[in-house]
């Protein structure tokens, strides 16, 4: 993939919703292909199936050239704000606008719907994650407890 890296072109490319597709072709998709997304980090439990099944109204998928370079989990809850699970480039397209673009269409969408806010997590350590977040507009609060005890996260909220 690194020859399309050098031709790669944000304005090729393109955000489908996960429900569009095999949902679960596309879990075991990403879970054979993790580290090219997440490298050493093992995320496989924060791609539990009920994501590809369940909520799969509110993921996207981000493909350049028809390969998948992105993705995006979430939900659209009927009670609470809309919530962004995670979401990631593959490790040959990172830093190209993949994510930014992804989260930009969850938040139309969120707003096509009616939603008044979406929220996000991580952990305090993740500072990447805290700077994309605050580039984008989202507030942070650290709650500690929030993953469960003695798990602190930031909590990102945006209002729409």
């Amino acid at each position: 993939m690194t020859d399309e890296r050098s031709t790669f072109d944000l304005e090729q490319l393109t955000i489908s919703p996960l429900d569009e597709i095999d949902a679960m072709e596309l879990h075991d998709f990403l879970v054979e292909q993790s580290e090219d997304f997440w490298g050493e980090k093992d995320l496989s439990e924060e791609h539990d199936p009920y994501w590809f099944r369940q909520m799969a109204s509110g993921g996207l998928v981000a493909r350049f050239r028809n390969e998948i370079v992105g993705y995006l989990l979430g939900c659209f809850p009927k009670d609470g704000p809309s919530y962004i699970h995670l979401v990631a480039a593959h490790n040959d397209f990172r830093h190209q606008g993949i994510g930014r673009r992804l989260y930009e269409a969850f938040i139309e969408r969120a707003r096509r719907l009616g939603e008044d806010e979406v929220e996000a997590t991580t952990v305090p350590e993740n500072t990447d994650a805290i700077s994309f977040h605050s580039s984008l507009g989202f507030e942070a609060e650290l709650i500690s407890d929030y993953g469960g005890p003695g798990l602190a996260r930031v909590l990102f909220h945006m209002k729409l």
